[in-house]
């Protein structure tokens, strides 16, 4: 198997444990070093290891039954590129939203850098705005 092939094989088995609430918190941050650097979430939270796993407990406890479908992935070196959309309901406080039991589609991509098939940076966009405009109840 090719390093490319490996790297996708890595990443569909990131988005896989994401999407298994049975194996997911004990798993799925494995596929990080402890070196990890993060772009692109909450900046209220450490740029680090710690403050991207504070985080993604706070969407499965927001959004149980979140999933992420790759809906594209590049590769080149060390490199992994995803276009991808998020969906899932609404169970748990988020931010300052209670929950609403609205469910929601919304597009991202992250680009990934690896290094011994470990995930070592990630940066993140995510259309946040699309995602409030599905969970706020309209009267």
């Amino acid at each position: 198997m090719s390093s490319l092939e490996r790297l996708r094989e890595v990443v569909r088995n990131l988005a896989d444990t994401f999407n298994d609430p049975k194996i997911r918190e004990s798993l799925y941050f494995n596929f990080y070093d402890d070196s990890l650097n993060i772009h692109g979430f909450p900046p209220n939270l450490p740029p680090n290891k710690e403050g991207f796993k504070h985080f993604i407990y706070l969407l499965w406890k927001a959004f149980p039954d979140i999933r992420i479908i790759f809906e594209d992935i590049i590769i080149e070196g060390n490199k992994v590129v995803c276009r991808y959309y998020l969906t899932g309901t609404h169970k748990g406080d988020f931010g300052d939203l209670q929950p609403t039991g609205r469910q929601f589609k919304v597009n991202g991509m992250t680009e990934f850098s690896f290094h011994n098939e470990k995930v070592i940076e990630r940066w993140n966009l995510v259309d946040m705005i699309s995602l409030r405009e599905q969970l706020i109840t309209h009267p």
